[in-house]
């Protein structure tokens, strides 16, 4: 019997090495503090981690140094930032076994599930390599596997105007159909649900707020229950600096 499930959803989080570097690593590292601290059984980074492909060798470690802290199965996808294209991509670049064998790197451009059997659940998402009205985020989702939690990955924009030629697309008719029991978005950094069919999608609001955003500083927590809708809790981040909360 299918079991109940804990879930940390985070993206957009624009990892740099610029100035700033360290308001953004103080944010990731909280999150990274949350998961451990929620006893979140799996955590999923929806895209844009890195604000670029151009970042160095010391935000790679950091990033290995943090997802090492955790045990649970982590999902990464990649974003309209850190595209995982045929030229300089540094997701592409990187060897996330360097973290642990624990983390996952949805990495197929037509689709990649993995299956957890541990926590009866398995995870599908596409890897991003153009953002452009031709990427299709949920392309290609498929049907539930046996009795799982059937999680989504997708990294877009969610409109319910598909004719409205903006790029990487996510549709209402998409997410009813993908059948999902939870869908992590990222791309937009405000927190925000939706449920259509029987699938609840989330963007998971910024750890950072860069737009001074009242929404953002956040992480989201799921919870799973067999028999109830659900349920997806935008949780502040606490212990940042007082420049990085907005009220």
């Amino acid at each position: 019997m299918i079991r109940p499930l804990k879930i940390a959803h985070t993206s957009d989080v624009h990892l740099h090495d610029g100035e700033g570097k360290e308001r953004v690593r103080t944010a990731f590292t909280r999150v990274v503090d949350e998961v451990l601290e929620s006893g979140a059984e799996l955590f999923l980074i929806a895209g844009d981690l890195y604000d670029h492909n151009r970042v160095k060798g010391e935000s790679i470690d950091y990033v290995y140094d943090q997802l090492s802290r955790l045990s649970c199965p982590t999902v990464i996808i990649a974003g309209n930032h850190d595209c995982f294209d045929a030229g300089k991509s540094v997701l592409r670049d990187m060897d996330f076994t360097l973290a642990g064998e624990h983390v996952h790197m949805l990495n197929d451009i037509e689709g990649k599930h993995i299956e957890l059997p541990a926590l009866h659940a398995s995870v599908w998402g596409r890897c991003m390599t153009d953002h452009s009205p031709d990427n299709l985020p949920m392309a290609g989702s498929p049907g539930r596997i046996r009795d799982l939690w059937h999680i989504g990955m997708a990294h877009g924009l969610f409109v319910d105007y598909p004719e409205s030629g903006r790029s990487s697309l996510i549709t209402p008719d998409e997410i009813a159909a993908s059948g999902f029991d939870y869908l992590a978005l990222g791309h937009v950094h405000v927190h925000s649900q939706m449920r259509y069919g029987k699938t609840l999608a989330c963007y998971p609001g910024a750890p950072v707020p860069y737009y001074s955003e009242r929404h953002a500083a956040c992480v989201t927590m799921v919870d799973l229950v067999p028999g109830q809708e659900v349920r997806a809790i935008r949780h502040e981040l606490t212990g940042l600096p007082a420049e990085m909360v907005v009220v």
